[in-house]
């Protein structure tokens, strides 16, 4: 087992993710060992070893997809109260399984959002809703309103995370509230490619602002060019 996990925890930091598919010991024992890496999300490795998983579940599915929805309900499972613990990363793992499997998990999408009354999940589901992003009309539909009523929270990391989501849902109706957080010069810390960094709520809101403006703007045009 140890000289396994050691293996996947070396291509998690090399960013060989697609490596880790064929591995000897087969995909789904390398996706539960990827699952177990997932916890600490101060460690890099944990971000990468979520990121892994929606790699992994995407071509399991291919051949498996039970197999995909089973490891979903298992997550789920651990959410709830009776798993007897708090899943602490399963709205981030969630969001990257729907993420690569949009058509396979696109029912999740919503039970995940439903998870943002839980206070300690909270930047979780957040995450998880920017990394799925418009994966239909109704998701957005639903998922906005709920992002954008955390654009006013007092803490730090649910403001950068849901401007962030904004963004990726092209949340045309968030833009004002989006505004409202230029000035925020709170740095929130954040993966992207495979990295931990850190920006401003001001610098996320702004570039989620120009994210929308843009894609709006190219709708009206196509429809234009339609008409």
């Amino acid at each position: 087992m140890t000289d396994v996990k050691e293996e996947i925890i070396k291509r998690l930091k090399e960013k060989r993710y697609h490596e880790l598919i064929n591995l000897p010991h087969g995909r789904r024992r390398t996706l539960s060992l990827l699952l177990s890496l997932s916890y600490d999300k101060k460690d890099v490795i944990s971000w990468r070893a979520m990121e892994a998983i929606g790699v992994i579940t995407a071509e399991i599915a291919k051949e498996d997809p039970g197999h995909v929805r089973n490891t979903v309900g298992r997550l789920l499972w651990m959410i709830r109260d009776e798993s007897g613990g708090i899943g602490w990363s399963v709205p981030e793992t969630l969001g990257e399984i729907v993420r690569n499997n949009p058509e396979l998990c696109a029912d999740i999408a919503p039970i995940i959002v439903s998870f943002h009354e839980e206070k300690m999940l909270n930047a979780g589901v957040l995450w998880a809703i920017g990394r799925i992003g418009k994966i239909n009309a109704e998701f957005v539909d639903y998922a906005v309103p709920i992002v954008i009523s955390f654009l006013e929270s007092p803490e730090l990391r649910l403001r950068g995370y849901a401007a962030l989501a904004c963004g990726k849902l092209f949340a045309l109706t968030a833009v004002n509230e989006l505004e409202k957080l230029k000035g925020d010069t709170g740095l929130v810390p954040f993966y992207e490619e495979g990295e931990l960094k850190e920006k401003s709520v001001g610098d996320i809101a702004s570039e989620a602002i120009e994210t929308i403006k843009q894609t709006a703007s190219s709708g009206i045009e196509a429809a234009l060019q339609t008409s």
